[in-house]
């Protein structure tokens, strides 16, 4: 089957999200993008997860469970899941790693915990986006023993990308890199690919995507495409 997947997707949870971007919203804009298969990434948690995995599976959209994670180095990181439950869990002990700093709502935006419904169930007291407490190599080893893809987030960016930080692209047992749309590939280095939107707002869906072909989306349909491309 042919996919053509934005796999960095905000909700409004994350406090760079635009409120419009409810889960509902998410994939009905999703789809009008020309897209059948999306992941939701907000930062450093997975509140927003089990409504996104209620709406597409309500809509018919394919789709992972993931987050953006700060890792210590301060280099953002996308791990990607096919299960559901473990990318919720894996989440709520990516945010208790976070620092006791409380969101400021009127410096940073609310953050806002929603259902399938777009009703409001809490907020995310933490602010989203700070360094948690895993450095990049302890991140690599986790995510890959719940099953889960490791790719490090918009390497070509200045801000919160893998060789900002660094100063280079780790060699590291990452399953692909992310670049944005006009991103240079020799970047990557010899790792596969992705581009995707990091959308915050919904007319962003889907401006970078990458097109793959499996069987059926799940984690090892997609570890296996991106090696062959």
């Amino acid at each position: 089957m042919d996919y053509r997947a934005d796999f960095h997707i905000h909700s409004c949870l994350s406090p760079c999200g635009a409120l419009e971007m409810s889960p509902d919203s998410i994939v009905r804009q999703a789809r009008s993008a020309g897209l059948n298969a999306i992941a939701l990434t907000d930062h450093n948690c997975g509140f927003n997860l089990p409504a996104f995995a209620a709406v597409c599976e309500r809509l018919g959209m394919e789709c992972l469970f993931g987050m953006e994670v700060t890792a210590v180095e301060e280099a953002h990181i996308l791990c990607l899941f096919d299960q559901l439950d473990v990318a919720v869990d894996f989440g709520a002990q990516v945010y208790d790693s976070l620092p006791n700093i409380a969101n400021q709502p009127d410096k940073f935006g609310d953050q806002p915990i929603i259902n399938a419904d777009e009703e409001i169930l809490g907020f995310a007291e933490k602010f989203l986006v700070s360094a948690s407490g895993f450095d990049i190599g302890s991140l690599v080893d986790e995510v890959h023993a719940l099953g889960g893809l490791v790719i490090p987030a918009h390497i070509d960016r200045d801000m919160f990308g893998i060789i900002a930080q660094l100063g280079f692209l780790p060699d590291e047992a990452f399953d692909a890199v992310e670049l944005t749309a006009f991103g240079d590939p020799a970047l990557a280095g010899d790792f596969p690919v992705i581009r995707s939107s990091d959308a915050h707002h919904l007319g962003a869906l889907g401006r970078a995507h990458t097109e793959l072909q499996m069987e059926r989306l799940s984690i090892a349909e997609l570890r296996s495409s991106l090696w062959k491309k």
